[in-house]
């Protein structure tokens, strides 16, 4: 016994015994059942003696019971010492005496342990004598290695923090696995470090045991050959030691033959080649039915065309994933440190749910202080860190160049864009971009979503454009891309683009940098191999502009020769009237020259077969249009705020490809092309085309048209075809305030509908009804002076735009309109009243609406947050009251005049409308009241007494209470008299820290513009915010602070807690305010305006 525990102990495989590590004394104690149940192996061994004990047989009995009920977490090993198995089966000599002695003092236990020896007797076992003929060394060595054999066989080690690790276990329901009749394949794919290895570990450890034999091949790929990991299948799956293959056809055979006999757990982590597949797992018939194979890589297309059965694709972790595996990295209690919350948030949003660079970023920022933390963040954008590149570098250096171009391509200019559209400019470089961006997807590298835009993952991008910045740093004449944007270089130190004959790509965003960037256009001609350029403006800063300004971007030289390998050309802002002679790019697919000088396309017809998009964006030169007969292609032609631009070529109508048509604002042009044949059009932009005075009648028959809008041109009638346009979504016209008054005939007289004058209007919208699919609908500065109920035939429409019309009223069917999103109605001066309108509304704009007095109905349940506007409506809620249900009535208005009684009349009944409660106790103490803050600015002198803590400078500082708590603090109120000494906006207040820190900012006016009055008065109550949950001491309100243009009188504050709410109880918020004069004011709720 003692030799085969000292054994044990130098191989280091760990043993109970029974006579030594627990206490002796009792009978069966809790603590040998603790003992046997958590161990793996369970050795018995007989001898001579073992039956006189009840301890042994009664061990005996316990480990069968654990052998039976949780097969197979134990393993029993029998040992026959100095008895043999018959004997101890059918309980002879020793054995029989034994038993005859209990069968006086134990008689109720007697035959489950006569039972307990016949079964583990039939157990295959260990035997002294036939195995190494009483050889005692010899005999212990087989025990010890068979044991040690089989804790190889145990599980991984996966580490710590299995974070997520639970959620892929659900997905895979791996207990459809167990005991199954077929072999099944699955495989396990994502982008390195997102934790395939990982999974497919915690897998094998809750899995193996459940199977006859298993093997986890870790790294397939970085292995010296194939054979090594068919050697370590063999060995380890079929038990046999030394095993030697001298081939990979050998090994392969010799994986078929034998693995067929018992069901098996096979993992081949990191696959990355068919030729590994082939001699792994070449087929499921190799294996025997029950059996389950997992493979990992990053190429789903590599498992696919290998019939897996199925694959799992590794996503990336949510939020609380995220920063739970970073906290248990980042901080020792595994819980953030007070005031690490908000940079470990930042550290999460860099890092987007990457599970490896979540470790990595915790082990580094381990220890640091926050501002440690916050330089370390900033110097990441920069740098990003070399670990996790080193990992995703895996993916890229996996790609051929192709693949690779595409990559670094859209890494650094497609993020975002339609895939079709990056593929066609791709092609247009010969990439063979549906081919090779499948395998983009399929290894994880980017995806398309549901829109089809290409994104990519921030640390991919991260490491894309590292690679394009070590080409930088290359020879000259070997750098191929050129990214200048304050997002990817720090170009301080630079102030030229250098002149490199190896560019392909060349990007340059037009900002306002540090230093002059300087473009010598001569050298274009020496940059032969260029496939991209693109000089540009960011669409979202340029979108509203009418030229290109804010930029420190300096063009010198001639441009005499362009690259025409060019498959995507932008230059915002291009200098130059004309483009080289000899430029004739065959592939180009994209041209957008917006904001540029340009004056002449090409005199001659081109045949740019694979042109899709041409931009010309205000491009005030231009006065006519290059002859399209031979673009086929033309996908979009973009023509807008190109003033001077008079005649189009009637080319243009021939376009059967062309899908968008945007001319808006071309407020010279005379003609539209008489003959259209434009069969896939779906956009027509004339809007602003002031000359423009009639459509063709060819129009009608594009069915293909989802959105036409011809507003603000010459054109007085809708045409009529536009009752044949079955698919149109989106309709604009009028805008002129010229409109005939009688326009809507001309739609009428198709349908042979009612030619008598007050039916017109009424038959305009039943033409209009028959456009089932439209979805908006423009009709402002029409003339209107009815809206008829038949407008609620317009089942689909979503955006109603009736602005500056003559109508008193609107129907009582808007309310029909189920899916109405968005109404305007500003400037329609006539409107007296609104009707009710329907819950879906979420956008309702009516300022400069100077007779609406009424709305009907309550605006909405308080807590669906529409947005209401309503700026200078004097009139509005001035003959209404509110009553119980929040509904309106009309009241006599006695004095037409707005006394004192009547303006705060007006704010208690719009408040009703919206339902606000203006009790203080109910908006501080009660989430009911979905509005979280009220703001009210109008004329007026002094500060309600309600305020306790008050200033007559611009500042106020609260002292908080000793007992401060921020779970009691419920709000507070500000209230500040001011004087501007010239125009400007409210920029607001701040809320500082004892220590200066801000803790909020507060703008809840800064669209307002203020003008010079004797004094304005700014009242607003706020209930909590988390900004205050770092408050300690006391605080400081500042108002209007370095503002030298407004002189503050008086301000006040006062902060409300659980303690102050029942004194609260009866006061109305607008208790104690100073009288509104006739110069009218502000209210502002969440998404709420109003203005009289």
């Amino acid at each position: 016994m003692d030799h085969l525990f000292n054994d044990f102990k130098q191989k280091g495989i760990h043993a109970f015994r029974d006579d030594r590590e627990l206490p002796k004394g009792e009978e069966i104690s809790p603590h040998l059942y603790k003992a046997i149940e958590k161990s793996r192996f369970l050795i018995v061994i007989f001898s001579k003696n073992y039956a006189s004990s009840t301890w042994c047989l009664r061990e005996l009995v316990k480990i069968l019971e654990c052998k039976q009920i949780e097969y197979p977490k134990y393993e029993v090993r029998i040992i026959f010492y100095d008895a043999k198995p018959d004997e101890v089966r059918k309980q002879k000599r020793s054995y029989a005496e034994a038993f005859r002695n209990h069968e006086v003092s134990n008689s109720g236990e007697v035959g489950k342990w006569k039972e307990a020896l016949s079964m583990a007797a039939g157990l295959s076992g260990f035997d002294l004598q036939d195995m190494t003929n009483g050889y005692e060394s010899k005999f212990i060595d087989c025990i010890s290695k068979d044991i040690l054999i089989k804790l190889c066989d145990g599980p991984l080690h996966v580490g710590e923090n299995l974070v997520g690790i639970d959620i892929n276990f659900d997905k895979l329901d791996l207990s459809r696995f167990v005991g199954s009749h077929k072999v099944n394949m699955i495989g396990v794919c994502g982008i390195s470090g997102i934790g395939k290895t990982t999974l497919a570990k915690a897998i094998y450890n809750l899995m193996y045991v459940h199977f006859d034999g298993s093997c986890f091949c870790e790294g397939v790929s970085k292995r010296q050959g194939v054979t090594q990991v068919q050697m370590q299948m063999i060995g380890k799956i079929m038990k046999t030691e030394n095993f030697k293959i001298s081939s990979v056809a050998e090994g392969a055979m010799v994986i078929k033959q034998r693995m067929s006999c018992k069901p098996v757990l096979l993992v081949l982590d990191d696959v990355d080649d068919h030729e590994q597949l082939e001699a792994l797992a070449g087929s499921p018939t190799w294996f025997c039915p029950g059996s389950l194979i997992i493979f990992t890589g990053k190429d789903k297309q590599l498992l696919r065309s290998h019939r897996v059965d199925e694959i799992h694709d590794m996503k990336f972790l949510d939020e609380d994933k995220s920063l739970e595996l970073f906290y248990s990295f980042a901080f020792e209690e595994n819980n953030p440190l007070t005031g690490f919350e908000g940079v470990s948030e930042k550290v999460v949003k860099y890092v987007q749910g990457h599970p490896l660079a979540l470790k990595v970023m915790g082990r580094f920022l381990y220890g640091k202080t926050v501002g440690e933390w916050g330089s370390e963040l900033e110097r990441l954008k920069v740098h990003p860190n070399e670990k996790i590149q080193r990992v995703l570098r895996l993916s890229y250096d996996g790609l051929n160049p192709q693949q690779q171009n595409i990559l670094l391509d859209i890494a650094c200019l497609f993020i975002g864009e339609n895939c079709e559209f990056v593929a066609s400019i791709l092609d247009g470089c010969n990439f063979f971009a549906d081919t090779n961006m499948r395998v983009l997807v399929d290894k994880s590298l980017i995806t398309i979503s549901g829109n089809m835009s290409l994104q990519m993952h921030d640390l991919i991008q991260a490491m894309a454009r590292a690679i394009v910045r070590e080409e930088s740093i290359m020879p000259s004449g070997q750098q191929r891309r050129l990214l200048i944007s304050s997002n990817v270089y720090d170009i301080s130190g630079q102030n030229k683009v250098a002149r490199t004959e190896g560019f392909e790509v060349l990007v340059l965003s037009l900002e306002n940098y540090s230093q002059q960037v300087h473009i010598d256009a001569n050298d274009f001609a020496h940059m032969k191999k260029l496939r991209i350029l693109k000089i540009y403006q960011d669409e979202k800063v340029s979108e509203q502009k009418l030229e290109l300004k804010g930029h420190n971007v300096i063009v010198s030289g001639d441009l005499h020769s362009l690259s025409n390998k060019l498959s995507l050309f932008y230059w915002h802002g291009c200098p130059f009237k004309y483009l080289p002679l000899d430029f004739n790019p065959e592939n180009i697919v994209v041209i957008d020259l917006s904001y540029s000088n340009i004056k002449h396309f090409w005199t001659t017809p081109k045949c740019f077969r694979r042109l899709k998009v041409v931009k010309l964006r205000y491009c005030y030169n231009l006065t006519t249009t290059p002859d399209f007969s031979e673009i086929t292609n033309l996908e979009e032609l973009i023509l807008e705020g190109c003033v001077n631009l008079v005649s189009v070529h009637p080319s243009i109508g021939m376009l059967k490809r062309l899908v968008v048509l945007n001319l808006r604002d071309c407020k010279r042009l005379k003609n539209f092309p008489s003959r259209v044949e434009m069969d896939a059009l779906h956009v027509l932009n004339l809007t602003g085309c002031l000359k423009v005075d009639q459509l063709p009648e060819e129009l009608g028959r594009i069915k293909s048209l989802t959105e036409l809008h011809v507003d603000r041109t010459s054109i007085t009638e809708l045409p009529s075809f536009v009752s044949f346009l079955i698919n149109l979504e989106s309709l604009s016209f009028g805008g002129q305030g010229r409109i005939h008054p009688r326009w809507w005939t001309s739609i009428t007289r198709p349908f042979g509908l009612l030619g008598k004058q007050q039916h017109l209007q009424r038959s305009v919208m039943s033409s209009l009804a028959g456009l089932h699919m439209l979805k908006s609908l423009n009709l402002s500065y029409c003339n209107l002076e009815q809206v008829p109920d038949a407008i609620r035939g317009l089942s689909f429409l979503k955006k109603l735009h009736l602005e500056g019309n003559n109508f008193t009223s609107l129907p009582g069917s808007l309310s029909q309109l189920s899916h109405l999103e968005t109404l305007e109605l500003d400037g329609c001066k006539k409107l007296e009243a609104l009707p009710e309108l329907p819950h879906s509304l979420d956008y309702l704009y009516a300022s400069h609406c100077t007779s609406l007095r009424e709305v009907s109905g309550s605006s909405k349940d308080p807590l669906s947050y529409r947005f209401d506007l309503f700026r200078n409506c004097p009139n509005l809620f001035k003959n209404v009251t509110i009553d119980s249900q929040g509904s309106t009535s009309k009241t006599v208005c006695l004095d037409s005049s707005i006394t004192s009684n009547d303006s705060i009349h007006q704010l208690y009944t719009f408040l009703g409308y919206m339902g606000f409660e203006t009790n203080r106790c109910d908006f501080f103490s009660s989430l009911r009241n979905a509005y979280g803050y009220l703001n009210i600015a109008y004329h007026g002198s002094s500060i309600p007494e309600w305020f306790t803590y008050r200033s007559t400078e611009n500042h106020v500082k609260v002292e908080l209470p000793s007992d401060w708590c921020y779970n009691k603090f419920r709000g507070y109120g500000t209230c500040v008299v001011f004087k501007c000494k010239r125009p400007r906006k409210y920029k607001g207040y701040s809320v500082k820290n004892f220590d200066g820190a801000s803790l909020i900012l507060e703008e809840s006016f800064k669209d307002e513009v203020i003008g010079i009055h004797e004094s304005y008065m700014i009242l607003c109550y706020r209930r909590n915010r988390p900004g205050w949950k770092e408050a300690k001491n006391f605080v400081t309100f500042c108002f209007q602070e370095n503002n030298e243009d407004v002189e503050v009188k008086e301000c006040g504050v006062r902060l409300i807690g659980d303690e102050d709410i029942e004194q609260e109880r009866d006061l109305s918020m607008l208790q104690g305010l100073p009288i509104p004069t006739k110069h009218g004011g502000v209210l502002r709720l969440i998404g709420t305006t109003w203005s009289w």
